[in-house]
């Protein structure tokens, strides 16, 4: 099967970790608002014989979208080089803005598309997806590890980790738990370790500023996804408040508009596309550019996780570092959505596979067999 619909949870403090479930009634039960869908696949087949495949969430939902819409749409259309999907991008961004929304499920969508068409296309030309970009920007892959047991990510290699951020019940105590979970990370990764920490159930302005500021002297790496993906005065207000902490965000923006505007308002200084869930490759080019143009960093979200976020971070030059979600997976192999054939990191880095498309080990049969 193509990546995984669940990884096992390394604490149950990830039950706090979902926007829902860190105020009132669903306080503590993340679980109880995850959505029901597993991943979708997404195959074009090109009349040379070649194919490819894309990635992306919510099968329940996206796959009669792609299925009955996007799919009938570019049917038949002439897919040769890089601008050619580019430009078929275009067409289906616009008419799903102008009749389901680009934003949610439409983005899920398109970015499932849009990476089986980069598949396709290097496939085709013989190429990996990396070079189809321009080709390296860099010599390898500097990865960090997202986990709440550091130990275990130290023992497979990692030099840079990101934790949750424990927001427990007792919200009085929590800004003190934070602190605590930091300041032990540190400890275990040692003093030269880039150490980050991801704030998914905090959303607000009030306790993402107490929480950077009481970080402040342990320095993080960067402070990630503290308010509400659609706070925009959230986000300005805590740039306000926490001038010199390095704040990053994304994962759950939707096209490269979002990331122009911040970028433009000064209001972050990581951004952090998820291909799978953007709007494909396309777009995180982009985004690329987008960053390149105001001096900000780019970390793609699990961009070391599945052969389509590493091709893009190897090529990408803002991109500083791939991120490996492992939670409590017992091997890299077995991660979160890790694909077929893809490399994986050896003492926190790595180089992608140069097999074509995005070298996924996968046959027809295989795709078919497992939906």
């Amino acid at each position: 099967m193509l990546g995984r619909t669940r990884t096992p949870s390394a604490s149950t403090e990830l039950q706090f970790m979902n926007p829902i479930a860190s105020m009132g009634p669903g306080r503590g039960r993340a679980s109880r608002f995850e959505p029901p869908w597993g991943e979708a696949i997404c195959m074009v087949k090109f009349d040379t014989g070649d194919w490819g495949v894309g990635l992306t969430a919510h099968a329940g939902v996206v796959v009669p979208l792609i299925n009955d819409y996007l799919g009938p749409m570019i049917l038949g259309e002439s897919v040769t080089a890089v601008d050619d999907i580019v430009e078929l991008w275009d067409v289906m961004a616009t008419v799903l803005t102008a009749n389901i929304g680009i934003g949610g499920v439409g983005s899920y969508a398109i970015s499932a598309v849009d990476l089986a068409l980069y598949d396709g296309l290097g496939k085709r030309l013989g190429a990996p997806v990396f070079e189809l970009l321009g080709g390296p920007a860099c010599r390898e892959l500097d990865c960090y590890a997202t986990g709440a047991d550091v130990q275990r990510l130290v023992d497979f290699g990692f030099t840079a980790f990101k934790i949750p951020c424990p927001w427990p019940d007792d919200s009085a105590a929590a800004v003190d738990r934070v602190v605590a979970a930091f300041d032990e990370a540190c400890s275990i990764a040692g003093v030269d370790a880039k150490v980050m920490i991801d704030c998914w159930a905090v959303m607000d302005v009030d306790a993402a500023v107490r929480i950077g500021e009481a970080l402040a002297p342990s320095a993080p790496w960067w402070i990630e996804d503290y308010v509400s993906p659609q706070d925009w005065t959230g986000y300005a207000a805590v740039r306000a408040q926490l001038p010199d902490a390095r704040l990053a965000a994304g994962e759950r923006w939707f096209t490269h508009e979002p990331f122009r505007r911040h970028a433009e308002l000064g209001t972050i200084d990581v951004v952090q596309p998820d291909p799978l869930w953007v709007g494909g490759a396309t777009p995180t080019v982009r985004i690329a550019k987008i960053a390149a143009e105001h001096d900000l960093d780019m970390a793609i979200h699990c961009a070391a996780n599945d052969a389509f976020g590493q091709h893009l971070a190897y090529a990408l030059k803002p991109n500083t570092l791939a991120e490996m979600y492992i939670g409590a997976a017992t091997s890299l192999a077995d991660a979160y959505r890790s694909t077929p054939g893809m490399a994986i990191p050896v003492d926190g880095v790595l180089v992608p596979t140069e097999a074509p498309g995005f070298g996924i080990e996968l046959t027809i049969d295989a795709i078919e067999a497992g939906t």
